[in-house]
């Protein structure tokens, strides 16, 4: 039901993908993805998460141990790589979280737990830069985590309303220069 759901939302959007539009393409009954997530709310809350893991082992294998800068530098690298290679997913994924920004958004949670998980894993990556000498002392880390995070988010953005037209790779490589230059020792 989830691949369904991602197709049905590439097409329609999530406002006029339905739960029945999504039983039926899976194959199954009107009523079971109601049945199975209660809402579309649920729906999309649980196809947030099992993309949002599946982006997280992608991380996991990309950053390998790096810290600081080296890391981040290797994150931008993965994202650019995962839109790649998983277009759909990482335009389903950002759909969903433009859409938890909507008043009322019943799947707000889940974005917001995302977006501070991601924060979290950038202190980590700098925190331990700067026990390692590579990074500066003098900088407020969770101001450059969560610019860093906005960052990613943004250009993942761009990518998504624009993919003709947006760079992705040159505005990568600018952000690696730009981390380079503001945060090494």
């Amino acid at each position: 039901m989830l691949d369904a759901a991602i197709e049905l939302i590439l097409e329609y959007g999530t406002e006029k993908t339905t739960l029945a539009m999504i039983g039926e393409k899976a194959g199954y009954s009107r009523g079971l993805a109601t049945y199975r997530f209660g809402s579309k709310a649920g729906l999309y809350d649980t196809l947030c998460k099992s993309i949002g893991r599946n982006w997280l082992e992608y991380l996991k294998r990309g950053v390998d141990g790096k810290i600081g800068v080296d890391a981040m530098c290797a994150a931008l690298d993965t994202v650019y790589q995962w839109v790649t290679d998983s277009p759909e997913d990482a335009r389903v994924l950002q759909i969903l979280h433009c859409g938890s920004a909507s008043p009322g958004s019943e799947f707000q949670e889940t974005s917001i737990g995302i977006h501070r998980r991601q924060q979290s894993d950038v202190v980590e990556w700098v925190r331990a830069g700067q026990q390692h000498g590579q990074i500066r002392q003098d900088i407020d880390v969770t101001a450059v985590a969560a610019e860093y995070v906005a960052y990613t988010s943004g250009i993942t953005y761009l990518w998504l309303i624009s993919a003709d037209t947006f760079n992705f790779d040159s505005a990568n490589q600018a952000m690696k220069n730009y981390l380079r230059t503001t945060l090494s020792v």
